[in-house]
């Protein structure tokens, strides 16, 4: 199971940075970034959903289910 995924799924909707989850994991942040990529479950957030302007942000959460 993907830990990056599960830590997610423990919160869902909580948009999370490469950094703090590498720091959660214990694991490297290139790792981290490559399993968030490789899940079609997590969804990388925009930077206008976490208050900044810029085009590309290493943030990534899961949907809450309805």
């Amino acid at each position: 199971m993907n830990c990056v995924f599960s830590l997610l799924s423990n919160n869902p909707g909580v948009k999370l940075s490469v950094k703090s989850m590498s720091k959660r994991l214990g694991i490297g942040k290139k790792y981290v970034l490559r399993l968030c990529f490789k899940d079609s479950r997590i969804r990388r957030v925009s930077g206008l959903e976490v208050g900044t302007n810029k085009y590309n942000v290493n943030v990534f959460t899961i949907d809450p289910i309805p």
